[in-house]
């Protein structure tokens, strides 16, 4: 029999894993800068759970989640997204005693869905959550985070659209006025609109199919009181910072605890499927749970929509791994390769990894050639040679291999060179 992974759930190999590396890291850093700690929750959680906080009409719930029974007769669902277990994790341990909490995560989620591109079955994310937050502040705050975060690494043509969902009670007012609307065109609805129209009418909004469409545009827009305020604090204080939003009302997220501002961010190089990055406010969310009462807000960012919008840019993403990476080879024109690394340079290559450069240690051998082939085939931007000649001198030879511009450097401070060329892995 030939195993392979199966559908939708792929292998990440060594040379797509150092991308993924890349981000992972360069992403902690930014977080980590704004005040957030990272938190890592359970794959599995009880089933009722994700019914409870995405809502059983939404189609995650409906038909998309890896769902079963284990041997003590309890339901269990791999997690399809993370912050309910996020929220469930805060409660249970009480993180919000000292007052806001922001948390951030990165991992796995699944769900049960045609495999396409930038989509997989086992798909990545990396999210941010302010826990505790009950103002517009903090809805700018988040806003301000995902649009830094997607420019720090480089995204594209970032494209950011807004929403108010509104408050729950504007929300109830407007589900009675629209199923009222839909339920008078219900023989119009595809299968799946039907069962939204009966569990969760706003869901109808999500719907892609084109026979829908034309009703979806015809029906009543929102009328908005309580929540406005809040959510023209947001847009002006976005205008402040200089962010440019596009208010779209047909933004409705996909999951029922939303609430207030909710937001979508597209980018360059994706295709119709252009989304890769999405989140907002769920107030409610933490005392269903049964926590004290108190606002929330966050995101969530695709991780490998992120990958391919990263690969289509005019910097793409190898190019900026190459930029920070120094390749170094040892035992340049001695007799014969030494068999191990001399003190001198096992202090020199600890500082540079010490310092956040990443270094690719080249196998030992007297050839330079051998080590400038390997350079290349690492994508390093930067060759670290000591050979003989450098030993004697007190030197280290460091050739730059996009200008082939060669110098030597006092191997003392080798790491402030490197520093001042900017290819710390910030």
């Amino acid at each position: 029999m030939k195993y392979q992974a199966l559908k939708g759930m792929s292998d990440i190999l060594p040379g797509e894993v150092r991308k993924w590396q890349f981000v992972e890291k360069r992403t902690r850093h930014f977080l980590e800068s704004r005040g957030f700690q990272e938190i890592r929750t359970p794959i599995l959680e009880q089933t009722e759970l994700f019914q409870r906080t995405i809502g059983e009409a939404s189609d995650i719930v409906h038909k998309e989640m890896y769902t079963f029974e284990d041997r003590g007769g309890r339901s269990l669902t791999l997690r399809p997204e993370m912050t309910a277990g996020v929220a469930r994790a805060a409660i249970e341990h009480h993180l919000l005693r000292s007052g806001i909490e922001r948390l951030y995560y990165m991992g796995p989620m699944f769900r049960a869905e045609r495999p396409q591109a930038g989509r997989r079955r086992q798909f990545h994310q990396i999210g941010a959550e302010i826990l505790g937050a009950g103002g517009a502040e903090q809805d700018l705050e988040l806003l301000l985070l995902a649009d830094g975060l997607l420019k720090y690494l480089g995204v594209p043509g970032v494209r950011i659209k807004v929403n108010n969902l509104g408050s729950r009670a504007e929300r109830q007012k407007y589900e009675n006025e629209i199923r009222k609307y839909f339920s008078g065109h219900e023989k119009e609805l595809c299968a799946d609109c039907k069962f939204r129209l009966e569990k969760n009418v706003l869901r109808i909004f999500d719907c892609k199919v084109e026979d829908c469409q034309g009703m979806i545009e015809r029906a009543p827009k929102m009328v908005l009181d309580i929540s406005e305020k809040h959510f023209q604090e947001v847009l002006h204080g976005l205008k402040q910072e200089g962010v440019d939003v596009i208010v779209d009302h047909r933004i409705v997220r996909g999951l029922d605890y939303y609430n207030f501002c909710v937001f979508e961010v597209t980018a360059e190089g994706l295709g119709s499927q252009d989304a890769i990055c999405a989140g907002g406010r769920y107030d409610g969310l933490l005392k269903d749970l049964g926590g004290q009462e108190g606002g929330a807000c966050g995101f969530a960012l695709g991780v490998e929509r992120l990958l391919m919008a990263l690969s289509s840019g005019a910097n793409p993403l190898e190019k900026m791994m190459s930029d920070r990476t120094v390749y170094f080879a040892s035992s340049v024109g001695f007799p014969g390769a030494r068999e191990r690394v001399t003190n001198k340079e096992n202090e020199i290559l600890l500082k540079l990894i010490e310092s956040g450069i990443r270094v690719i240690v080249g196998k030992r051998t007297a050839d330079i050639r051998e080590h400038l082939k390997k350079a290349n085939e690492a994508h390093a931007r930067f060759c670290l040679i000591r050979g003989s000649v450098e030993a004697s001198k007190k030197k280290v030879a460091v050739k730059d291999l996009a200008s082939r511009i060669q110098e030597e450097i006092d191997e003392d401070k080798i790491v402030e060179y490197f520093l001042s060329k900017e290819i710390k892995s910030r």
